[in-house]
């Protein structure tokens, strides 16, 4: 019998696999509310203040300089940090909702690659572009798993498309809604992220399909 692609194979479409757990995209949500935990035990701080950029840099945040100095590994650090609590949990849900979505489509591996390169790119596209600000927040990993998901819309077949897209608009609705009320514009370092978020994405669903 002819072996039929992965998207029209009978085990995608169980329900085993539908609704399995999300591991992944837990440990990613747990990683960054715990980051945000552990520095305000540390300093002494309450649960719901602001933990200010000087303080950031103390133990991971990045800036131009510093990335000059080669402290490189502020690059992934710096992604699990957040100013404002409010931020936090927007980035946590918007995480939750769409690295749910894509590692139960794709894989807790693939995830995480996107999750990581994607915002690696993305900050450091916000770090060449307005180096002597502090870079810190899992936006940029978070818009690169919104381009790896709308890649995904027209390159693979998934049973939540219009869920998907629902998501899609509120996670790049909310993020524009934010810089444009924190900055005045578009960061930067979004746009690296999304735009590195649909390149990888476009790499890892071709290999799924190879699979």
């Amino acid at each position: 019998m002819k072996r039929l692609p992965v998207r029209f194979r009978a085990e995608d479409t169980t329900p085993g696999r539908r609704f399995k757990w999300p591991v992944a995209t837990c440990a990613l949500v747990a990683s960054n509310l715990a980051a945000w935990g552990v520095v305000a035990f540390v300093y002494g701080l309450s649960p719901f203040a602001q933990q200010n950029s000087s303080l950031l840099l103390r133990v991971g945040a990045v800036n131009g300089e510093l990335l000059r100095a080669g402290e490189c590994w502020r690059i992934v650090t710096s992604q699990f940090l957040h100013v404002n609590f409010p931020h936090l949990i927007f980035n946590a849900v918007a995480l939750m909702l769409l690295g749910a979505m894509l590692e139960r489509e794709f894989g807790a591996w693939r995830l995480i690659i996107l999750y990581l390169c994607g915002g690696t790119v993305g900050q450091l596209v916000g770090v060449t572009a307005t180096p002597a600000l502090v870079s810190s927040g899992a936006s940029q990993a978070v818009l690169a798993l919104a381009g790896g998901a709308l890649v995904g819309l027209f390159l693979r077949r998934t049973h939540m498309r219009r869920a998907t897209l629902i998501i899609l608009i509120f996670v790049i609705a909310g993020q524009v809604a934010l810089d444009v009320f924190a900055a005045g514009h578009i960061k930067a370092g979004h746009l690296g992220g999304f735009s590195a978020g649909a390149f990888i994405g476009y790499v890892l669903l071709r290999s799924v399909k190879r699979a």
